[in-house]
């Protein structure tokens, strides 16, 4: 019974580290609850978890009605899933330091063109620290999330 449990609790980890992430906004540390494309990311292409895909799309929905922006999250997130499921060049699964490179190529790509649609020095300066923010806080949540699934 108690292994049941702590399956549970693995199995329900990844879909509860987004909702806290994307619950846990602040104006200038976690603006809008962007922490939660980390376990997003992560869980979709890192480390594949079955039924996440529908949940990862739902909330980058939500970070789009957080932002403010129209389906950028969401396009992002589907054209990046589409390509890492068609080609074969590439295995994020066995990447070094938990796919931070190409982690940082799409955070990096999608905060850019929101600079870029929001042209200003407030914009400049967001877009900066929130992919500053992204970088710091990635390893950390990759190495809590293979911690709790003994990975």
């Amino acid at each position: 019974m108690k292994y049941k449990i702590v399956n549970l609790l693995r199995d329900i980890f990844p879909f509860f580290i987004t909702l806290f992430l994307w619950r846990l906004s602040t104006p200038y540390l976690n603006p809008s609850g962007i922490l939660a494309i980390i376990p997003i990311f992560y869980y979709s292409f890192i480390r594949p978890t079955p039924y996440f895909t529908g949940y990862a799309l739902l909330f980058c929905f939500l970070l789009d009605y957080k932002f403010n922006t129209v389906l950028t999250w969401t396009i992002f997130y589907s054209i990046y899933y589409v390509v890492m499921n068609i080609q074969t060049m590439l295995d994020l699964t066995h990447t070094n330091k938990n796919g931070l490179y190409a982690f940082l190529l799409f955070a990096g790509s999608v905060i850019f063109f929101i600079m870029l649609t929001h042209v200003g020095w407030t914009s400049i300066f967001m877009s900066f620290l929130m992919f500053i923010t992204l970088s710091v806080c990635y390893i950390p949540i990759t190495h809590i999330a293979k911690a709790v699934n003994h990975d």
